[in-house]
């Protein structure tokens, strides 16, 4: 079935245009009222039509090529511009959230996102079956008849994330798409997929809205990444060729990588706001930081090297300024240690289970040496 699916979408590849306008996508907690009624309206209609069977199934079919390697980016950004194009056919005024992450990091569970008002919150009685939010009381069609399942990975908590500090890091210090990918598919994205659990830790997991709403927070990560002189980065290998480019084709929709990497032309007519809630250093580079510039040398040209060379050019003292209130003697506590990405987890996605050893252990590596150079991150 999956070789006869491969390609059945076809497209001819075209220089992107720049769109006639554009959608805002918003973080999740920042929508008013009758902007949230719009999203849980939709979505409701799309699951009386079926488009949540569609999407999860066709998850979980090109599941084995569109993870592991360079067609997870494009492939997830195109798969969530669908789902937002369907559901602006239901209500043109349709525009798909995010949720921003990072303000969460330390305990997911207690984050707004996942109460009553929003998304709703872990699974009840034994079936682990979702009562609250906006999907309370779903039944799921696929791949078979079932409620829609979340099991949080401690009980009622969850294991810690990545800080915005750490994904800030990986921007930094990836040049090629290879790199960038890994590092973003192999931490960020699969915390939230293991946290949460349930239809989320499947190949379906595009049955829970979350799943919507966290990888269009990945591909936040991606537009900065891009914005920060990646735009038109493209490479590392695909499921059929060794080395990605731009105009390799994206699975199952047929059309080129291109047309995807530049928000507000072609088909990608939408771009993000910034949240309005919390520290958010993904809205602008982190050099601008002075509680990190105020790291040992050492430590900051380590994880930071952007900033590092900034600091070198201007000049430790007069570059970015060393005062007690920019992190470094800030009164919260230290950064915590981040979830695993589990060897299951990685074999299930074709990841080499070597390497994603290699970054948990890189993960744990950049906390205990940002919390022994006493930084203090102020969420």
């Amino acid at each position: 079935m999956l070789a006869c699916l491969l390609f059945a979408h076809s497209s001819m590849a075209a220089r992107p245009s720049r769109c006639d306008s554009v959608v805002t996508r918003k973080e999740v907690r920042d929508l008013s009222s009758s902007e949230w009624k719009i999203v849980s309206d939709t979505i409701a209609r799309m699951q009386e039509l079926g488009w949540f069977t569609y999407f999860a199934s066709l998850h979980e079919i090109y599941f084995p090529v569109v993870h592991g390697q360079s067609q997870f980016l494009p492939f997830h950004r195109r798969l969530i511009r669908h789902f937002e194009m369907v559901g602006q056919r239901i209500n043109p005024e349709f525009a798909l959230p995010y949720w921003n992450e990072f303000p969460d990091y330390r305990n997911p569970a207690k984050s707004k996102v996942l109460t009553d008002r929003l998304l709703g919150g872990n699974g009840q009685g034994g079936d682990k079956c979702v009562m609250d939010g906006v999907q309370a009381n779903w039944t799921m069609h696929y791949p078979s008849d079932h409620c829609l399942r979340r099991d949080f990975d401690r009980g009622d908590a969850i294991q810690a994330w990545h800080s915005t500090e750490f994904i800030q890091s990986v921007i930094q210090r990836s040049d090629t798409m290879a790199v960038f990918r890994e590092s973003i598919e192999n931490s960020q994205h699969g915390m939230a997929h293991l946290g949460i659990r349930g239809d989320m830790v499947s190949r379906h997991s595009a049955n829970d809205f979350i799943f919507m709403l966290h990888h269009a927070f990945v591909d936040r990560i991606w537009a900065v990444w891009q914005d920060d002189g990646h735009e038109s980065t493209f490479d590392g290998p695909g499921p059929n060729e060794p080395n990605m480019t731009k105009d390799s084709r994206i699975m199952f929709f047929n059309e080129s990588v291109e047309s995807v990497l530049s928000l507000g032309r072609g088909l990608m007519c939408y771009e993000y706001e910034d949240p309005e809630e919390g520290s958010d250093l993904l809205a602008k580079r982190a050099g601008a930081s002075s509680a990190l510039a105020a790291l040992p040398n050492d430590v900051l040209c380590r994880w930071y090297p952007q900033t590092c060379s900034e600091v070198a050019v201007a000049g430790d003292t007069s570059a970015v300024p060393r005062t007690e209130t920019d992190g470094l003697v800030d009164p919260q506590s230290q950064l915590p240690m981040p979830a695993e990405i589990s060897d299951d987890f990685a074999r299930m996605h074709g990841f080499n289970v070597d390497e994603v050893r290699r970054m948990n252990a890189m993960a744990k590596q950049f906390v205990t040496e940002m919390n022994a150079a006493g930084y203090r991150p102020k969420h």
